[in-house]
């Protein structure tokens, strides 16, 4: 049942598993999330989507706070945002952490690019906007990456991204989340692409969205605000997630926005925990991908 609950095919069972126990039901998941059966130690890797000025600006704070846990990260940039704010991009390559591409403008950005969602651009202007980027990367940065995160992914996803991913020589992206796969969040090979897709782990209250601070902290959604009661509950659900990650070996990814992280009470001590190496590892995408580490 669980695997036609994460297809999505099912979404009246999957309301009500989330309403009555949306933990034990990810849990659940999370428990199928494994290499071969065996519950090992396991893998965390942590996002940072640099989509606003806002978010740049924190940069400096956000590589402090890893410096300080011996974490390394990665980080989805706007290539525009690049070509304005170099130096503090250059200060993550500097840091030793790995740049995921994001687009050029970040199609929906309310400052760049407004009303354009990525899902229903053309399929050549897609490819435009992921080329444009990365070659801002090699020019500013004199860095080539490897992976692509859509923008905002979650319902702007489209599998068509792998086929122009294939053309572009990409090896990843982390552009879906759990609970729309058939790996229960595993790292996957997409079929026909060879592309590894790793999918972001989603919040323990609510298993069909993305766990990330702006879920936890910022969405205007009722709901979520009625549970959600701000930096301590995040951390508190930051834990949950660890805790289940711990117990069933499952690969865990997490995404945060920079701009949320300086205000956040209590992160210290989460990604403490997390870079206990006798608990975790914790690991870039195209690390895991060079070591085949979890697939």
């Amino acid at each position: 049942m669980i695997n036609s609950i994460a297809e999505h095919n099912n979404l009246l069972v999957a309301g009500l598993c989330t309403f009555i126990a949306p933990k034990a039901f990810l849990r659940g998941i999370l428990s199928h999330n494994t290499k071969n059966g065996r519950v090992e130690k396991p893998v965390v890797t942590l996002s940072f989507d640099c989509d606003y000025p806002k978010d740049v600006e924190a940069i400096p704070a956000v590589l402090k706070l890893l410096k300080a846990h011996n974490i390394r990260a990665s980080f989805a940039c706007v290539g525009h945002w690049i070509e304005k704010y170099p130096r503090e991009h250059l200060l993550i390559l500097e840091a030793g952490h790995e740049i995921v591409n994001h687009t050029y403008s970040h199609p929906d950005n309310e400052i760049l690019n407004p009303g354009r969602q990525f899902r229903f651009i053309p399929r050549d202007e897609k490819r435009q906007e992921i080329e444009r980027c990365h070659e801002v990367c090699l020019k500013v940065l004199k860095y080539e990456p490897k992976g692509l995160r859509v923008p905002h992914f979650k319902n702007l996803f489209t599998p068509d991204i792998y086929g122009i991913l294939k053309e572009l020589g990409y090896a990843f992206s982390s552009s879906t989340w759990l609970t729309n796969t058939k790996s229960f969040g595993r790292p996957f090979v997409v079929k026909d692409f060879n592309i590894v897709e790793f999918p972001l782990s989603v919040c323990p209250l609510h298993p069909f969205s993305v766990f990330d601070t702006w879920h936890s902290l910022n969405t205007p959604r009722l709901s979520h605000r009625l549970v959600h009661r701000g930096q301590e509950s995040y951390c508190g659900l930051f834990s949950t997630l660890l805790q289940m990650g711990e117990e069933t070996g499952a690969y865990l990814n997490v995404y945060l926005d920079p701009w949320d992280v300086p205000s956040i009470k209590g992160l210290s001590d989460v990604l403490s925990r997390i870079s206990d190496a006798s608990r975790f590892r914790v690991s870039t995408y195209e690390d895991l991908l060079s070591e085949a580490v979890i697939l």
